[in-house]
């Protein structure tokens, strides 16, 4: 159960980074309707919440899946969920570095 908790608390933190940085570089883009994303140009609004809004409900799904986990099951998990938060993390700084740029 206390890896369950440490899950969490990673998680906590990468969604704090990712909503965080979205809405620094929200106000830096003041103005603009479209900004990079993903090698074209997208609105706003999608680019730059569409990852922490669906991290944020990945999130969910892998905590409720945390708190069945068992032995070897749960280690595995939390792996799961240490891992894919530091990436997911890094993957939006990534793109809101695209998306800053004029």
């Amino acid at each position: 159960m206390a890896l369950a908790y440490v899950g969490d608390a990673l998680w906590v933190v990468a969604l704090a980074i990712m909503f965080s940085a979205s809405r620094q570089v929200w106000r830096q883009t003041d103005g603009r309707m479209r900004v990079r994303f993903l090698g074209g140009l997208m609105r706003r609004e999608i680019a730059l919440w569409l990852l922490p809004a669906a991290s944020f409900v990945a999130s969910l799904w892998l905590a409720l899946q945390a708190r069945g986990a068992v032995g070897d099951v749960a280690f595995i998990v939390f792996g799961l969920r240490a891992a894919s938060a530091s990436l997911i993390a890094l993957l939006h700084l990534r793109w809101l570095a695209a998306a800053v740029r004029p």
